[in-house]
């Protein structure tokens, strides 16, 4: 890529403040139900929780930019994939462990709550899978040809 050459171009910068608002809106929008439902400590924990899984679902889409997350290339890198474990983990344990409760002020969340939270930020995988499927159309629509797996030409 030349130096010239923006990193962060016009499309991407929207795109991320598109993303960004998704997220935004789903952890809000369950802090503001479970708080309803079943009160602060609760809905603290669970807008955690969401943002943070929000985050990695994230992480894990924008591994590459075109190829779908779908994909066996995704989990093809060994660090990759022992940190996005890592952070599942600690994901898990900061609401479960009374040290992390303590110091993060969370509490512990039923399966219910758990699946409500992963329901909501599974949301972002829709809507990268979408944008990366529209890319893909528009590569293929300007005749560039397929790039080798694992690649991904520079964005718009």
């Amino acid at each position: 890529m030349p130096p010239s050459r923006p990193i962060l171009t016009r499309a991407l910068i929207v795109w991320l403040a598109l993303a960004g608002l998704l997220m935004a809106i789903g952890t809000l929008s369950v802090i503001s139900w479970a708080e309803q439902e079943h009160g602060l400590d609760i809905a603290r924990t669970m807008g955690m929780v969401t943002f943070a899984l929000f985050v990695l679902f994230f992480s894990i889409e924008s591994k590459d930019e075109r190829d779908s997350a779908f994909s066996l290339d995704t989990f093809s890198d060994k660090t990759f994939v022992i940190t996005t474990s890592g952070s599942f983990v600690l994901l898990i344990l900061s609401t479960v462990l009374s040290i992390f409760q303590t110091v993060l002020k969370t509490v512990r969340l039923d399966v219910r709550q758990w699946l409500i939270c992963t329901a909501v930020a599974l949301s972002i995988v829709v809507a990268v899978e979408i944008r990366k499927a529209v890319l893909r159309r528009a590569d293929q629509g300007a005749g560039n040809r397929p790039q080798p797996p694992g690649h991904s030409p520079p964005g718009p």
